[in-house]
């Protein structure tokens, strides 16, 4: 493929861009999976996408921190909503 082809705009781009988030979620099946891969090689916009949406999924997991749960707390969370249903 010609380089001017590969910055072209993609000819399926909205079903690209919902394939992109079956991907980074790990919801995309082997075969949207293998698709959407081999696309990004050929279609410089969608390789693009993939990693601007990859490096803020990066990002945005090594800002934040993970804070745990007193197992009572759990507990009574639990107790009150079958209390209240």
């Amino acid at each position: 493929m010609e380089n001017t082809e590969k910055q072209a705009p993609c000819s399926e781009h909205e079903r690209c861009l919902h394939l992109l988030q079956l991907v980074l979620d790990g919801e995309a099946s082997d075969t949207e999976k293998h698709y959407y891969m081999h696309h990004i090689e050929e279609c410089m916009p969608c390789y693009r996408s993939f990693n601007i949406e990859t490096e803020i999924r990066n990002i945005l997991r090594s800002k934040l921190e993970k804070k745990h749960v007193p197992l009572d707390l759990v507990s009574s969370i639990r107790s009150k909503v079958k209390e209240t249903v």
